[in-house]
Formats: C-alpha cells, structure tokens, sequence
C-alpha cells in the first residue's frame, strides 16, 4: 500500500510578506467575505481569530496590520517550494492555495526510511521560514485531513494509520457542508462511524460522490493526481508588508532571497555569474538591476556585498512594494587552482577585485587588456570586458618583447639629452591599414634617472613612447 506525505501552509501568504518587526500584528483578510484568513503569532495573542470579521479584529487589537488576501501571490509561492523540495523528493503535487501532496513511497529505499527522508525534508524546508503542518497517510485523502488537523506525525504503519483517521469527525473531511449535515441527522458523527456501512450500502443509501469519497479515502479507490516537473531555475518573489522608498533599506529583504540562492546553487553544484533584480514600484515602471561577478560565487554574503555596491548607484523613482531574484547566467562549480608555494597574495583575488570594481562603477567602466599580434605598439593591445580575455599562448611568451609599463597614448618629443642603453629595435608594419610606421626603438636612461622607451624615425626626429617603472 502507498504512503503518502501531505505539507499543509496554514498561514502562506504571511510567511510570505516580509516584515521585519517581529512584535508587530498582522492579518491577511479576505477582501469578499471581510474576514480574518490569516494572522501571525502577536496577533492571535491579542485574540484575533481566523475567520473573525474585520471589525472584531479590529477592535481587539488596534494596532492590527491589514493585508488583502491573494490567492495568486499564494500559488506562485507554492510552486516555489515544491521547486524547491523537488531536490530532495519527487511526486510532488500541487493542492492549491495551500497544500503539497507527496507520494512517500518511492523515496523510502532512498533515504532508509520514513524518518530519515523526513529529516531531510524538515531541514530543507527550514530555508524557506514558512510554518507548516504535517502528517502521512494510505491515501491522499487521509494525509490531507489529519495535516490540516495539525496531527504533525511521521508514521507508516497502516493500522496506526486507520485507527487515527477513524478518530476525526466528519466536518475535518472533505466532504461538501451539506453532506456532512446530511450524515449528521442520520447519526454518522465521526469517519469511523462512516467507515463501519459498506460501501454498497453507501451507494444505495447516499450518492456515489460519497463512495468515491470513501473508496479513495481508505485507499481502495485510484486517486488521480497531476505531478509537478519544475523548471531548473532560480526565480523568487518576496513581497513587502511596507514600502520602502531608501534604497539601503532593501539590504535586509535581499539577505533573506540570497540566503535561498546560495542553498539552491550548492544543492546543485553551481555557482552564479549575473543575477537580475527586479524592483516592483508602486505606480510605476518596474526597475531591473543586475549584479554581476566575475569568477562566480554562490555564498550569500559575497552577493549582498556585491548588490550593496551595486545599489548605491540606483534612485528610486517609486516605493518598492515587491522585489524579484532570478538567475541570469549559472554554471558548474570550478575548483581554483593555487600555487602551493606562491602563498596569499592578498585579501582579494583578481576576479573579486573585478566583481566589486564592476558592482561599484558599473561593468561597462571596467575594462581589461588583451594582447595581440600587432607589433605596432599602439595597436598592442585591446580593451575587452575582463570576462572576454583570453589566456596567453605558451607562444606569445617565447615571442615577447621588452616593453614599458606605461604606455603614452600619443608619442611625445624628446626634448632633453639621454643615454642610450639597448637597442635599436626596428619595426616597420601597418602598410596595410593605412597606418604604417617606420621606427627604431631605444631604451634610454635620461640624467634624472628615468627608464625611457624612445624611437627615431626616418627623418630624424626622436620621440618618447614610455616609461619603465
């Protein structure tokens, strides 16, 4: 007989609006019936109530935050979280606005049995700070009653299993309410009092909604479920209970969405090279801002470091009542190599340099050089985005030349007396892009001491190219 695993999110929608006061009483209300559907810890102490109209919360708790209830908001963040136990288990099954069904079975050899995989799942779950009830069953039917009955146990034992399912009265199932008052008036109070007629006495008694009911609720019945096959990608939305209008204020709601970048990319190996960050303004365009890193990182600290460079650029057109955290370019995990007797070079390697200069200037203002087969000095060389340089040849070094560390953009006069110490290095090229040049090149001391790299052309005449440092 199958197992099976149900997640009951009583109260999604709040776990998922960030709010940073923990003292502070929220309550998501339904905007049609004008009910309490949900609330937070602080609230129910001042004894607001699920279900409770909005003017008895209000006039319990006067510093109540409202919140109107979205049913959409609650199904997107479901299917984030069954993407995200898809790592640990599969058959996951969305039941919405709330509820995740999960077939146990097939994961039980995997993980030695149901508490270990439910150690597995518990943890996981624990990144994503949602409050949740729980509880197996022989079927979909009875692990779905008993978890949003809050049985919150592990078992798969069948007979504990039936006997705790029998114990329930009809109103915990779900059956439609005048069904259950129909069963009420001839006397059937509990699912053990149900469970006791046969089920061709049900059919003939009652209707055959009502067996299928039962058949699937004992397990006899086939129960059709739609299994969910995410997308392998990171994409999270974090709605705000405020808006904010400073833009360091974001700091603390980005921590919480890298917290679960960094266990979706080490979960999988991998590390992130762009992300993108979408500001949802109210009444207003929505703002895309990308951070980018240049050896890739998956560590939550090393993005929020690089988005508080990133961010300071930025200015708010709009308060930011909603933010969005998607992955632009991702890759396997690469082990960086170090000389074992080269030692520490510093705090910072090059790429680490070059991901903070980038989140701090932008990545169109960081440049790199690359070499390349022109031997006319000026055309050496050639900006390209430091992700796009390409390594050195073993023939390129075998073939390189003494040449000065700075390099002047335009040949100056030499208009001072010098002491010539290598040369001459002749180069002739450029005839075929209109820009020759005819040149012999000197390494020249001058009576200040300085290291000069100076060229005399066909007419005599002496220029100074560079310095040596």
């Amino acid at each position: 007989m199958a197992l099976w695993l149900y997640l009951h999110f009583p109260t999604l929608q709040l776990d998922t609006v960030f709010h940073d006061d923990k003292e502070c009483a929220i309550a998501i209300v339904d905007g049609r019936q004008h009910q309490v559907v949900q609330a937070n810890a602080t609230a129910v102490a001042q004894g607001v109530q699920l279900g409770m109209g909005l003017g008895s919360a209000a006039a319990l708790c006067q510093d109540l935050q409202l919140h109107p209830y979205d049913a959409q908001s609650e199904l997107t963040r479901l299917t984030d979280l069954a993407q995200w136990l898809y790592v640990i288990t599969s058959d996951i099954c969305l039941c919405p606005s709330n509820g995740l069904l999960i077939k146990a079975t097939n994961m039980l050899s995997l993980y030695g049995g149901v508490e270990s995989y439910w150690q597995a799942m518990q943890q996981h779950l624990q990144a994503m700070k949602v409050h949740f009830n729980y509880s197996t069953g022989l079927s979909p039917l009875c692990a779905m009653m008993m978890a949003k009955q809050a049985r919150n146990w592990i078992e798969d034992d069948p007979i504990a299993l039936k006997q705790a399912m029998k114990r329930y009265p009809l109103s915990c199932s779900e059956l439609p309410n005048k069904q259950v008052e129909k069963l009420q008036r001839v006397g059937l109070q509990t699912i053990e009092d149900l469970l006791a007629i046969p089920l061709p006495d049900i059919a003939k008694r009652f209707d055959i909604d009502l067996v299928n009911y039962v058949g699937r609720l004992i397990g006899q019945f086939k129960h059709p479920v739609d299994f969910y096959h995410p997308p392998e990608r990171f994409r999270q939305y974090l709605e705000l209970l405020f808006d904010i209008e400073n833009i360091d204020w974001l700091q603390k709601p980005l921590a919480r969405l890298f917290a679960q970048l960094e266990t979706f990319l080490k979960l999988r190996d991998k590390v992130a090279f762009e992300l993108l960050l979408t500001l949802h303004q109210r009444d207003h365009t929505d703002t895309s801002v990308h951070f980018y890193s240049a050896q890739g990182d998956y560590l939550a600290n090393q993005w929020q470091e690089l988005s508080k460079l990133t961010l300071e650029s930025i200015k708010l057109e709009a308060p930011v009542n909603g933010l969005t955290l998607a992955i632009v370019r991702a890759d396997q995990l690469t082990v960086n190599e170090h000389d074992l007797f080269s030692g520490e070079k510093g705090a910072l390697t090059g790429l680490e340099l070059i991901s903070k200069l980038q989140a701090k200037l932008g990545s169109q203002a960081v440049t790199s050089l690359q070499l390349t087969e022109d031997p006319r000095p000026e055309y050496a060389t050639l900006p390209l985005a430091p992700d796009k340089i390409h390594p050195m040849k073993a023939s390129d070094h075998l073939h390189k030349k003494l040449r000065p560390s700075l390099l002047y953009t335009q040949p100056m006069p030499l208009q001072q007396p010098v002491d010539l110490v290598l040369g001459p290095e002749r180069i002739v090229s450029g005839w075929w892009d209109d820009h020759p040049i005819k040149r012999d090149y000197y390494i020249a001391r001058s009576p200040q001491g300085q290291w000069l790299w100076i060229f005399r052309t066909d007419d005599k005449q002496w220029f100074v190219h560079g310095q040596f440092s």
